[in-house]
Formats: C-alpha cells, sequence, structure tokens
C-alpha cells in the first residue's frame, strides 16, 4: 500500500459503521444479517477446498492483460497459486458476496472479470436458479475456468471471452435487465465510469452494483466518488476494500455509507 492508502485505511477503520451506528432499518439488518452473520452455508467447505487446491498450484500460466494490471504480479507468467493469493477476491469478501446473493436472490448476474473462476463459483453456487454470464478478457484465464466449472459441475454458468469494451454492452443488449453486476477488471477511471454507465442502461430499483478494488489507486477513488455522486443511485456503500450501489426507490435521500468489514 502507498502511504496515501494507508492513510485512508486509517481513517477507514476510525470512522466505519457497525451495527451500533446504523440506525436505518434497512442498513441496520443488512449488517447483522450479511456482515455481522457468520452462518457456515454448506457450500463454504467445497469453495474454501477449492481455494486451498488453487493456492496450492504451482502451474505456470499465460496472462494477457487489457486492464490496469496487478500491483503484485508484474510478470505476464504467472503461476496459479500467486494468482489466487493476489488476484482474486478473499474468503472474507467472497462468503459476504454469497451472503448477499443468497439474501436478495438474483435472476441475472454479470460478472466483468473471471479470473480463476473461484468467485464465479461463489456467484453461481449462492442462487443456484440464477444465471451467470461472466466475460473474461485472457484466453488462458478462460480456459482455466473453463475447466473449473466443468469439474465442479456448475451448470448455472455463461462464459464469454472477450473485451469487456466490446462484449459488455453486447451481453447487455441481449438481456431485458441486470439485478447483479460484479465489476472487478481494468482499474482505471475511464473505463470504469464507462461500464458503470454502460451498466445504468439495465438496471432497476432493485439492482445491485459491486465494485471491487476502489481504492486500488486514484483513479479508482475518483471513480468511486463520481460513482457515489451519480443521480441515479440511492444509496453507496464502502467497505474499503469494494463498495455497492443500490437504486432503491425506498431511499428518498441519497445516502453513502463507510460499513465496517
Amino acid at each position: 500500500m502507498s502511504l496515501s492508502t494507508i492513510l485512508k485505511y486509517i481513517n477507514y477503520q476510525l470512522t466505519a459503521c457497525n451495527e451500533h451506528d446504523l440506525h436505518s432499518p434497512f442498513l441496520y439488518n443488512f449488517y447483522m444479517e450479511l456482515i455481522k452473520n457468520k452462518y457456515p452455508f454448506s457450500d463454504f467447505k467445497q469453495l474454501q477446498l477449492v481455494r486451498t487446491q488453487l493456492l496450492q498450484n504451482q502451474t505456470h500460466i499465460g496472462i494477457t492483460d487489457f486492464g490496469a494490471g496487478s500491483k503484485k504480479l508484474n510478470s505476464n507468467k504467472r503461476r496459479i497459486s500467486d494468482i489466487s493469493k493476489h488476484g482474486i477476491a478473499t474468503q472474507k469478501q467472497a462468503e459476504f458476496i454469497y451472503r448477499l446473493l443468497n439474501a436478495y436472490q438474483p435472476k441475472t448476474i454479470i460478472e466483468l472479470g473471471t479470473s480463476l473462476g473461484l468467485t464465479t463459483l461463489y456467484l453461481a453456487k449462492s442462487v443456484p436458479k440464477s444465471t451467470i454470464y461472466t466475460i473474461e478478457g485472457c484466453p488462458n484465464l478462460f480456459q482455466f475456468s473453463y475447466q473449473l466449472f466443468h469439474k465442479q459441475k456448475q451448470k448455472n454458468i455463461h462464459q464469454i471471452q472477450g473485451n469487456f469494451d466490446i462484449e459488455f454492452p453486447k451481453l447487455l443488449q441481449s438481456l431485458e435487465s441486470v439485478d447483479f453486476i460484479y465489476i472487478d477488471g481494468n482499474h482505471a477511471y475511464e473505463p470504469t465510469m464507462r461500464y458503470f454507465k454502460t451498466a445504468l442502461t439495465k438496471k432497476t430499483p432493485q439492482t445491485i452494483m459491486m465494485f471491487d478494488d476502489i481504492n486500488w489507486s486514484n483513479e479508482m477513488q475518483k471513480a468511486w466518488k463520481d460513482i457515489q455522486l451519480n443521480p441515479e443511485v440511492t444509496l453507496s456503500l464502502d467497505f474499503f476494500y469494494f463498495g455497492l450501489v443500490l437504486f432503491r426507490t425506498e431511499h428518498k435521500e441519497k445516502e453513502h455509507v463507510v460499513i465496517k468489514f
């Protein structure tokens, strides 16, 4: 972490809200059910086993990076174990995503950035009757995740290989609406804002958008700030490592809350 990011993290720890600070019934229940609640869903054991196997996998894979790259993995040839350690959602974050989707039961889910496919499995298993569309630019990661999904016999995942700028708008055109979008790729201001504005064309009052690595860089911090300020966003939740935006019509006044995670 840079010094500015460290200082921002310290400020986050000092100001983030927990259940004692949340007076809104919606936010209090959200916190208690999805963050405070540590109920171990039966899928977690199997998903953690997959994570362990990935962390032990010393195979090298060639990476074609269309985004802002990685701060810790500079080579275009990387071990699966290193990608698992530095390039995918942590266990805590992935289990939160699972709880979130299990609670809200979205039918149509889009993920920008499949990577190894572990987070995609959390998405898919949380709502087995949902349809997951996941887009990956790197051909080798696409093939690796394809094999993982096949091995796990996960049937509700539709993979798309290609550039987000081309495949994401094309996918949205084929859908009436989207219930959940997880944006975890190309961590730069301009593409992040472009994906957000493109996604707005198919959002509903029930749609939830999740942005990973909102403090990854100054550009991502700026993008996150501008997303919060968008007039269509009624509620934004800052978890430091990632952020959520909601469009609930029940929220008459725009609200931004920093949440202890």
